[in-house]
């Protein structure tokens, strides 16, 4: 009986060594790591930087004194629409300022100088009036051909773009020679005013030089004021464009025509632009980690037509998102899967449930993925956010 209880139990203590033996190696063999994965595909892939930036509007128009005197209390407010020609005040000069032989010169040399700049500016009008009729005509021209498919889309958004441009042009222009004949009107007053003896109850109206809104104003009530005081500051809303103070090292990498997003500026969608302008001088900027930094101004003209944007005005903050390389078909790969060896980049693909180190050539880089040249084909799983425990070779799990 004895015997065959013994024999019983060997066979069960062999079972339970055997189990101890299988649990510690089980315990004991290197498990798979853990890691986050994602895919090489095919997809569009924008390169673009962001900066902050803020509007301004393209001609900014200050009426001031010509003469010293007694202004009379000035009626417009910031944000009154005011037309061309239309009186915004009312200036009492001083009699000291009529008889002033040196003021009477210094009129007329402003009258004469104006004269002369209202010239050009007819001139600088009849140009864009051409250049205006031009482009409107070719792009006539190309509306129907591409009608026929003789010409490509893209050609006729070119000329669209063009037109656009001389239409503002001609704006432009003409607001110019408006204001000029303004300053002209204004000057030839001063000289009246000179002729008139001691000028008893004279008075010399401020006229807008332009139809706009009154931006600031300086002045607040009746009282004195000194020749060549600010009194308003009127603009056109409409010719709105941004400023943006961008790093030199990004400036470079953007032309005139470059597409532009306008971001969070209040309105519930993007407003589109492009570059007009990068000025060729830079300063240097303290950020606010107090490091030195290269910067220039760009200026954005705002292509979103003035009824989506009617709420934007002067000097406010917007948001201004570059695009400064895109293509619409290629290889991708998430950039968070990108790391340095040596001169290189390299991923870790995942081959067979082990960590596969690749070098791969890259091109164009985004915010999320980068572009891929040559290392990697389409659907190749990668580890993300690689770490100092992955290696060649090492079994990962993630998703195949």
């Amino acid at each position: 009986m004895q015997k065959r209880t013994a024999a019983v139990r060997r066979p069960i203590f062999a079972l339970v060594v055997i189990v101890a033996i299988a649990l510690a190696a089980w315990g004991l063999w290197p498990r798979a790591l853990e890691v986050e994965s994602g895919e090489v595909d095919r997809g569009p892939l924008s390169v673009t930087f962001v900066e902050e930036g803020r509007t301004r509007v393209r001609h900014r128009y200050v009426i001031s004194a010509p003469l010293d005197g007694t202004i009379e209390r000035v009626e417009p407010e910031p944000g009154d629409t005011v037309e061309a020609g239309q009186v915004l005040a009312m200036l009492r000069p001083t009699s000291s300022a009529l008889l002033d032989p040196a003021s009477r010169a210094q009129a007329q040399a402003q009258a004469t100088a104006a004269d002369r700049q209202l010239a050009a500016a007819q001139a600088s009008v009849s140009a864009a009036t051409a250049e205006q009729r031009r482009s409107e005509a070719a792009l006539q021209r190309a509306e129907r051909l591409v009608a026929d498919q003789l010409i490509a889309r893209s050609e006729l958004d070119t000329l669209r773009a063009d037109a656009a441009a001389a239409d503002a042009s001609l704006r432009a222009s003409q607001a110019q020679r408006d204001a000029t004949r303004a300053q002209r009107d204004a000057a030839r007053a001063v000289l009246a005013l000179q002729g008139a003896g001691r000028g008893n109850g004279a008075t010399l109206p401020l006229r807008a030089p332009i139809a706009g809104t009154v931006l600031q104003r300086q002045v607040e009530s009746a009282g004195r004021i000194t020749a060549g005081q600010p009194v308003l500051v009127i603009g056109d809303l409409d010719e709105l464009e941004v400023v943006v103070e961008a790093l030199t090292a990004d400036a470079v990498r953007v032309s005139p025509g470059t597409p532009v997003q306008l971001l969070r500026w209040g309105g519930a969608t993007p407003l589109h632009g492009r570059v007009h302008t990068i000025e060729p001088g830079g300063f240097t900027k303290v950020s606010a980690l107090g490091v030195e930094e290269q910067r220039t101004l760009i200026v954005v003209a705002i292509d979103t037509p003035v009824a989506q944007r009617s709420s934007l005005g002067d000097g406010y903050r917007v948001e201004a998102r570059f695009l400064v390389w895109h293509s619409q078909d290629t290889l991708r790969v998430p950039t968070a899967a990108l790391f340095r060896d040596g001169p290189a980049w390299a991923v870790y693909a995942i081959e067979g449930g082990r960590a596969r180190l690749r070098r791969v050539q890259i091109g164009a880089i985004g915010e999320d993925a980068a572009q891929v040249r040559s290392g990697l084909t389409a659907a190749t799983r990668v580890v993300l956010y690689p770490g100092d425990a992955i290696r060649d070779g090492l079994r990962v799990a993630g998703p195949e």
